[in-house]
């Protein structure tokens, strides 16, 4: 096992450490109003010089611990109760385990080229997402079957690539499973907790996670977040960053292609 502390020895520049804080404040921004914000801090940190793997991996610190914060908060509060969420737990535990896992098989170049194609993807998808996807009441639920497949399927993209699961999973939860607006945000929180803990607990084992830049990003994700729940309450503010975001990742994604 190699946790590679070694780099909390390394020191930072000024302007990484602002660059950090920067794309840190973003992620929380973007995750508290809209979700999706870690399809801008994966590119951002392979344009700071993190090879694929470990972009990849240290791009999950700051998710961990915002979806921490949620699911203990919706905890609190009974959301979960009654909620019959076994089968998305379990599949969010295997694509934590086997996404990581098959990602870390692919070489430095066929990373970097598959990020590129899923951030595109991703992009294109923030585009189209249906309006009903914010909107109550949801569709009727699929089949055991098709939850199954679908669930397998989101949770292990999830684990082989972390951005957009925000926005893929709450599809899942209300277009295939049909969680109402309210309870599948909720439920997306544990869902994804349980899916990042042992995604980062697998990238630690093979040594990938970048500890600093985690840190720096994790601290302005926080300020972020704390910007979002003020605007949050503006309907413009909504509309603003969800028109930005997709935007913003595909000109990353080109920016990406260029270096």
């Amino acid at each position: 096992m190699n946790l590679n502390f070694v780099d909390l020895s390394q020191h930072l520049s000024t302007v990484t450490i602002g660059s950090l804080l920067i794309i840190g404040a973003l992620f929380g921004l973007i995750n508290t109003i809209a979700g999706g914000g870690s399809i801008l801090t994966l590119p951002a940190l392979m344009m700071l010089g993190l090879e694929p793997h470990a972009a990849n991996a240290t791009n999950r610190v700051g998710g961990v611990l915002q979806t921490m914060s949620a699911a203990i908060g919706f905890w609190r509060r009974g959301t979960f109760k009654g909620e019959r969420i076994g089968f998305l737990l379990f599949y969010a535990l295997l694509g934590g385990i086997l996404g990581p896992w098959v990602s870390l098989r692919l070489s430095q170049s066929s990373m970097a080229l598959v990020i590129q194609i899923c951030l595109a993807m991703i992009a294109l998808f923030t585009i189209g997402a249906p309006r009903r996807l914010f909107q109550d009441p949801p569709p009727p639920p699929k089949g055991k079957v098709c939850q199954h497949i679908a669930a397998f399927v989101v949770s292990f993209y999830g684990g082989f690539l972390l951005a957009g699961i925000g926005l893929v999973s709450l599809y899942l939860l209300r277009f295939f499973c049909g969680f109402d607006l309210v309870r599948g945000t909720a439920v997306k929180a544990l869902y994804l907790l349980t899916l990042t803990i042992p995604t980062l607990l697998m990238f630690m084992w093979y040594g990938q996670v970048r500890w600093l830049f985690g840190a720096v990003i994790a601290l302005g994700s926080i300020l972020g977040a704390t910007l979002g729940v003020h605007l949050s309450l503006s309907e413009s503010g909504h509309k603003i960053i969800r028109s930005a975001l997709p935007v913003t990742a595909l000109l990353m994604v080109i920016s990406l292609i260029y270096r």
